[in-house]
């Protein structure tokens, strides 16, 4: 299964050993992570964050790992009418990447799907892939 990871996945991989932690290892591991430019540089900028310095250099070494190991697309030219603008980018790499999209953020992605891409939580993608 090919995968792209919302950046809230990343960080909350970062700060705790739990269940997007679970989800990183089990992706890297069984599945294809799916990344864009875009997003790498999301990744990067929420990183560098002053509120991040307690594990900065864990979510760092996520982001590299991630970025070493994805296969890289160019998002889809597609809108999908998102309150937020700039997660539609997470979608549209999906869409080009034939992915999923897992996330934690049921505020912004409030569809178990837009278009072709599936919205799993981390939850969901650790249960329905276990």
């Amino acid at each position: 299964m090919k995968v792209v990871l919302d950046c809230n996945v990343v960080v909350a991989a970062a700060r705790t050993d739990g269940a997007c932690r679970e989800v990183i290892d089990r992706v890297v591991r069984d599945h294809e992570l799916v990344l864009s430019a875009p997003i790498l540089s999301e990744y990067e900028t929420v990183a560098a964050r002053p509120g991040h310095a307690p594990y900065r250099d864990a979510l760092e070494l996520i982001i590299r790992e991630i970025e070493r190991l994805a296969v890289t697309v160019e998002p889809a030219d597609l809108a999908f009418g998102l309150r937020d603008p700039d997660d539609e980018v997470y979608l549209a790499t999906a869409e080009a990447g034939g992915a999923i999209l897992v996330t934690g953020n049921k505020r912004d992605f409030t569809e178990p799907r837009y278009g072709p891409v599936e919205i799993w939580s981390p939850r969901a993608f650790l249960d329905r892939t276990g």
